[in-house]
């Protein structure tokens, strides 16, 4: 060892370990759209800011650094850029991500028996959108699964979204069910904070899963297929596939990102769309099922700086389901729909307590 290297060492030996080693956007656990941004919270974004300026030269707190690769900037609390330019989101994707590893574990999806008693292979979480109608039409016609489509109706999805999700799983010889959760509370408690104290399509989605699978375990249906374009888990490795355990039964899920698994892109997902003679109704915000996301983009934008789904595209383009400027353009159209938001949840909150 040469003794400018010796010097060097010793020099990084005196740095913070956050300066010294790399590390996950998981591993911060903060919240990506600042949901709680309390003292600790405050201290990690810091400490990733100083991070970015330290290895780029760049400096974020006059102008934010974005991955030369996806979206990702450093306004995002878990988000720092390397030397490389490459944000730490990246990073982790690319040093984790195996081909080898999809494809192994889609073929233990589809060679997993049915429960017993069951005559489903799969339910495929259906929303009425792009994403999930294209894994119902592949679920049943290419991979020639028995499914049954699951529809978790928030109130904020039009009519004429699930009407022509039933002209799709009419069109496939498959069953549509229509499940409802209440979600309008959350929102106008959300609203009332500024959201400060969450976003409501995470809120959605947990009362999706949890609706999803219940319903699997009450017809013993042991596996699940979302229209989701990135992973599962990214660390220690990339998956497609989450397994949950239900307490009550025991019973195993496995539930299946199929597009991420298949390596789709956007581009591929609405060729098959057109190829089979479907096509999405037309909605506001980064959404082609929900109303919700093009109604509260602009507050939460406000908030924060930055589209609220910064953090879901950026994922697309790191997975290679969008590239980045189609990315940016997706989120470039923001309105203000306040009025509209507020009429929408008073008016779902009157239809509730009148049941």
């Amino acid at each position: 060892m040469t003794g400018k290297h010796a010097f060097m060492e010793g020099f990084k030996s005196l740095l913070p370990k956050f300066l010294r080693s790399d590390y996950s956007p998981y591993q911060c656990n903060v919240s990506a759209n600042r949901e709680n941004y309390n003292l600790r919270a405050r201290r990690i974004h810091l400490q990733n800011q100083i991070k970015t300026w330290v290895n780029t030269g760049q400096n974020p707190f006059i102008k934010p650094v974005e991955c030369k690769e996806c979206l990702f900037d450093t306004r995002i609390p878990n988000i720092y850029i390397g030397s490389d330019g490459v944000c730490n989101m990246c990073m982790t994707y690319k040093k984790n991500f195996k081909i080898e590893i999809l494809n192994s574990e889609l073929e233990t999806f589809l060679n997993t028996p049915r429960e017993a008693g069951s005559n489903i292979d799969a339910v495929v979480g259906f929303s009425g959108g792009k994403d999930s109608a294209v894994s119902l039409y592949l679920a049943r016609e290419r991979l020639g699964l028995n499914v049954v489509a699951v529809l978790v109706q928030n109130g904020f999805i039009p009519d004429q979204v699930v009407d022509n999700g039933r002209k799709l799983c009419d069109k496939l010889g498959v069953e549509l069910v229509v499940l409802n959760i209440d979600l309008a509370p959350y929102v106008k408690d959300m609203m009332d904070n500024n959201f400060k104290n969450g976003y409501p399509c995470y809120k959605c989605g947990d009362m999706f899963h949890k609706e999803i699978q219940q319903y699997c375990i009450e017809n013993r249906i042991n596996r699940i297929i979302f229209g989701r374009n990135w992973w599962h888990w990214i660390e220690p490795q990339v998956r497609s596939v989450r397994w949950v355990k239900h307490e009550a039964s025991g019973q195993q899920l496995q539930m299946l990102s199929l597009p991420f698994a298949l390596q789709l892109t956007e581009k591929a997902v609405y060729k098959m769309l057109d190829d089979i003679g479907w096509s999405t109704v037309k909605i506001h915000g980064n959404s082609t099922n929900c109303v919700l996301p093009g109604l509260v983009e602009y507050s939460v934008y406000k908030r924060l700086g930055y589209h609220p789904e910064l953090n879901l595209l950026s994922r697309e383009v790191i997975t290679g389901f969008l590239d980045k400027e189609e990315a940016k353009h997706q989120l470039s159209d923001i309105r203000d729909n306040t009025d509209a938001l507020q009429k929408l949840v008073n008016k779902k909150l009157e239809e509730s307590q009148s049941k």
